[in-house]
């Protein structure tokens, strides 16, 4: 996430903490700022900084790894070194922390010159080093593409330099992206029993629609697709994490040098911006059609199952919605045998509910009592 500063100032405090940064201002200049961590380890790529020696020492070996890395999939990057700051609390003033939503922010002191990386001590994961580079390291090629998308295209940098995390980034920011499809369809297939003779009599497919987030209206994908980068940062201290998985998706279906084909092609044709039908066409995204089903045939079997992973209680209740005609008649113990319960994917694969570790435990507890 980039935080826009402007280049001869230190950025404007707000409320109580603009009122202490005044007072001390008149004791000194810069009084306000956080300190810079004590330990400092030198990279070629750049300099970590941060309050134990092993956790510089581990950010170091990551710049190094991640650095070049970035450099060599990000199209229009800049050939810099960058300073990596980890603290216990994100901040930039003594008085003003960051959102602990926040793992980790790139401060600029210009469009595209980034001061510095500043990292959650506790949160300092490949995934968020790598967005963060990205954000730092983007040149000015990239200057037509809207805010909102820069944090789409280093989600999928960071994605592609992680494997190990893909599957976790993958599902995250699909659920994130559900607050603009209105939720996300879950579908269950399931063999019907009699309440009598406990034995099956037909197969059976219902469904219901999941609310991960809060919604989001999806005029607002285009009214983010039209804002610029520094008037994104402009209005939101924090950005919601729905614009991330909104990003996310339309970037991870365009591709990264496609995206920037077209930054230059609204370059070459004098336009402030890449115009929102060219990337929604791009991305094959209507957005009248964002609906939950489409959504979930976004999901692969492995991506789902994380999903429920991340969110077992919600699953499991979307599970009992979906079961209501039977929930009062049978308990889970005689139902599940016979009617062998799973989740029905788009693309046609099955998640048994019995596999679903925590979601099924969750379940059960929750199963109607007779």
């Amino acid at each position: 996430m980039p935080f826009v500063q402007a280049p001869s100032t230190p950025g404007q405090p707000r409320g109580r903490a603009a009122l202490a940064c005044i007072a001390l201002a008149l004791l000194g200049l810069g009084a306000c700022l956080a300190p810079a961590p004590p330990i400092v380890v030198n990279t070629p790529f750049g300099r970590v900084r941060a309050e134990s020696q092993a956790s510089a020492d581990g950010v170091a070996q990551m710049l190094i790894q991640l650095a070049p890395r970035v450099q060599e999939l990000l199209p229009g990057s800049q050939e810099r070194s960058i300073e990596v700051w980890v603290q216990k609390r994100l901040q930039v003033y003594r008085y003003q922390d960051r959102p602990e939503s926040v793992r980790g922010f790139t401060l600029l002191s210009g469009e595209f010159d980034a001061r510095r990386i500043h990292l959650q001590k506790d949160e300092p994961s490949p995934w968020y080093l790598s967005h963060e580079l990205v954000h730092a390291l983007i040149d000015s090629s990239w200057q037509t593409l809207p805010g909102i998308l820069e944090e789409g295209l280093a989600d999928v940098i960071a994605e592609q330099l992680n494997p190990r995390e893909g599957t976790h980034i993958r599902a995250h920011r699909l659920m994130n992206a559900s607050a603009f499809s209105g939720g996300l369809r879950v579908e269950l297939i399931y063999q019907e029993s009699s309440a009598l003779s406990l034995s099956p009599s037909r197969s059976m497919i219902r469904s219901a629609t999941l609310r991960l987030i809060d919604p989001v209206p999806i005029h607002m994908a285009l009214q983010l697709l039209g804002t610029k980068r520094a008037d994104l940062h402009a209005d939101w201290d924090a950005l919601p994490e729905s614009f991330y998985g909104l990003a996310w998706l339309i970037v991870s279906r365009i591709g990264v040098e496609p995206l920037h084909a077209l930054c230059r092609r609204a370059e070459r044709e004098g336009l402030a911006l890449v115009p929102s039908a060219w990337l929604l066409e791009a991305a094959q995204l209507d957005l009248e059609q964002f609906t939950p089903a489409f959504l979930s045939s976004c999901f692969s079997q492995r991506e789902f199952k994380h999903a429920i992973f991340l969110q077992p209680e919600a699953f499991a209740s979307a599970a009992i919605q979906i079961l209501a005609p039977v929930s009062d008649r049978l308990q889970p113990e005689l139902y599940f045998p016979l009617s062998r319960p799973a989740f029905n994917l788009s693309n046609g694969s099955q998640i048994p509910l019995d596999t679903t570790g925590p979601m099924m435990e969750h379940l059960m507890l929750n199963w109607p009592k007779r």
